[in-house]
């Protein structure tokens, strides 16, 4: 694995925390030649240590306020958890998929509008032939929920 330098780090947490600052900004920000960034930048993404830049879209304002929580078992089977987890990825509203050990196989994520939204998301995941069982939770409140890695 490569090693990342102070330089690297301090790239990545001001990328993570506004995706939308141009070399320009950072080069000021860190007092080093936009060359400098530009390269920096390029090689953190040939790395894969960057793998894309997003917007965070507000779930709440597009109507998906709906958050839950669905723990899947499915049937054993040589590379089971690809399979599954390729068609679990696929239905509306997930949006992570999880394989897991112990009890539980997978656990998926969704974001949806409503109650009827979620049903026919879970039908139809129940409706994939591997797939044993699930229980689902609805969540009441989000106390946390951040996709940014801390960087020191």
């Amino acid at each position: 694995m490569e090693k990342l330098d102070e330089l690297d780090l301090v790239i990545l947490k001001i990328l993570q925390e506004d995706c939308k600052r141009n070399i320009g900004e950072i080069s000021e920000i860190l007092k080093i030649p936009k060359s400098t960034v530009h390269y920096r930048i390029g090689r953190l993404e040939k790395l894969g240590f960057i793998e894309g830049c997003y917007a965070k879209v507000s779930a709440e304002k597009l109507g998906k306020n709906l958050v839950a929580i669905t723990l899947v078992r499915a049937k054993y089977r040589p590379g089971y958890h690809e399979k599954v987890g390729e068609k679990i990825k696929e239905l509306p509203g997930v949006w992570a998929v999880y394989f897991v050990f112990g009890e539980t196989d997978f656990v998926v994520l969704l974001r949806v509008s409503d109650v009827k939204e979620l049903m026919k998301t879970i039908e139809q995941m129940m409706n994939i032939e591997e797939i044993e069982r699930t229980s689902t939770m609805i969540v009441a409140k989000t106390i946390k929920e951040d996709p940014r890695i801390r960087i020191y």
